[in-house]
């Protein structure tokens, strides 16, 4: 048992580094997308409405699915789930003709849950709806408009497609999905995902009419017997942890918190920027872990407790960009801080004499509160792996077993900074040694800390100006 429980943590941690683990939808796991085929005959329309709920916003509608409140989510509460939500989504996607209302009917709707990330499921909804558009059978020509307003607020891929029958479409809309229905998202595509919410085309019948027929027959729901397909899921979801389970799963955590702090970003860049602006310690590189570790288990339980009981009222997501600009604006402050100090320092040390020596160090000058709010700044966005632990912790009803992982995970990015951290503060010192045996070298070398202020004051123009766009 303990040999299967080590080959499968070792085997998901080799997953994980090989980027196997990617999530399912192009834009991350806070995601709801939406597809709508639209079918034009020379009476009536027909919509083949799809909608792709990632693993946050499908854990957030678990509870309007579970109407019993037994923890279950049993295939009649999904049927009646998909009933009521497809009756709901109606009123969100409008069609007009010659800007005349369509009513829409529902012919048909249903719901799968799909295996996700950390043990939680994904959410699908296929919703099937019909309107009649006898005023096209008259053999003019018109122009039939569909909007999808539903979850407007939500990131998300978004698709419309088009084809007639019977009738002939002028329009720009392909006639087939290039997401195969939201089951297979296009490579080329995600640099630049689709946003389409508004579709226009003009009808114009070229035959005889067709008699109304329901919509083709949907392909098969996506199988599932709903286990975690993920190592630390299935450790979280067995009945009885063992003490060996459990320090698999928190050596798992840790091991995805330091794969998690090796992807581009984390303030990595920065940190080293500051460590040799400052001349900083080994001290110091110390303290910037733990930080970083509780401002991030801190950051990612304040946003599992809104996707809990405030999901309504903001979508989770959108913290992200204000987060992000904070996280930003600290950095620059701290940038030009540094910067200037290092200016001033090196004005008031200019002097006629020819010979170079070592600037006086300014570390003390700083203290220990930039260091923190620099460790602040590195935490304050949680990281959307990170939030899935603790849903899928929650899930299994592990509440306090799902805070532990978080910390764990926290404390595997600390350790990834820290390392670099504690290896720049080396490099530099084998520097200065290298600089007071060579006078050109030390010249070059005492221009370091100047760039190195100036690298995070860039850094933090540019997180900070690219939380502004995402928000306006």
């Amino acid at each position: 048992m303990r040999r299967s429980l080590l080959v499968a943590v070792t085997s998901a941690m080799l997953a994980a580094a090989a980027g196997s683990v990617a999530s399912a939808h192009p834009l991350g796991n806070f995601t709801i997308n939406h597809y709508a085929g639209v079918t034009v005959r020379s009476d009536s329309v027909i919509v083949d409405y799809v909608i792709d709920m990632a693993e946050i916003p499908a854990f957030q509608e678990s509870s309007a699915i579970d109407r019993d409140g037994d923890g279950i989510l049993s295939q009649a509460e999904l049927a009646a789930y998909a009933a009521a939500r497809c009756e709901a989504l109606r009123s969100g996607l409008s069609v007009h003709l010659d800007a005349r209302p369509v009513g829409l009917s529902i012919t048909g709707a249903r719901a799968a849950l799909p295996v996700g990330q950390a043990g939680l499921s994904t959410l699908r909804l296929e919703c099937g709806y019909s309107g009649a558009l006898g005023a096209v059978a008259d053999g003019r020509s018109r122009v039939l408009e569909l909007v999808d307003a539903n979850y407007a607020e939500r990131i998300g891929w978004r698709e419309i497609t088009a084809r007639g029958e019977g009738v002939e479409l002028n329009t720009t809309l392909p006639t087939a999905s290039a997401s195969a229905r939201l089951t297979a998202y296009p490579q080329d595509l995600l640099a630049s995902p689709l946003d389409q919410r508004r579709a226009e085309v003009r009808v114009t019948p070229v035959g005889l009419a067709v008699d109304q027929a329901p919509p083709a027959e949907w392909p098969a729901a996506p199988a599932t017997d709903g286990r975690p397909t993920d190592a630390l899921a299935s450790l979280i979801s067995q009945a009885q942890l063992s003490l060996f389970g459990l320090a698999a799963a928190l050596f798992l955590a840790f091991g995805l918190g330091i794969l998690h702090a090796l992807t581009p970003g984390h303030g990595k860049t920065v940190m080293a920027a500051y460590l040799v602006g400052t001349r900083g310690t080994r001290g110091q590189a110390l303290v910037l872990g733990p930080v970083v570790a509780l401002s991030h288990t801190a950051g990612v339980l304040l946003l599992g407790a809104i996707t809990l009981s405030a999901s309504r009222l903001i979508a989770p997501e959108r913290l992200y960009p204000y987060l992000s600009t904070a996280s930003g604006a600290i950095v620059l402050a701290l940038g030009v801080i540094l910067l200037a100090r290092r200016i001033r320092g090196a004005h008031g040390h200019d002097h006629p004499h020819g010979h170079a020596h070592e600037r006086p160090a300014t570390t003390t000058a700083f203290g220990w509160r930039p260091l923190v709010a620099l460790g602040l700044s590195g935490g304050v966005v949680p990281s959307a792996s990170a939030l899935l632990l603790l849903l899928g912790a929650i899930q299994f009803n592990r509440i306090g077993l799902g805070m532990i992982l978080i910390l764990a995970f926290g404390c595997g990015m600390a350790a990834t900074l820290v390392t670099v951290g504690l290896a720049l503060v080396g490099a530099r010192r084998v520097a200065q040694d290298v600089a007071g045996r060579y006078l050109s070298v030390g010249r070059a070398v005492h221009l370091v800390p100047e760039l190195a202020a100036l690298v995070v004051v860039l850094f933090g123009v540019a997180m900070t100006a690219q939380g502004l766009v995402t928000i306006f």
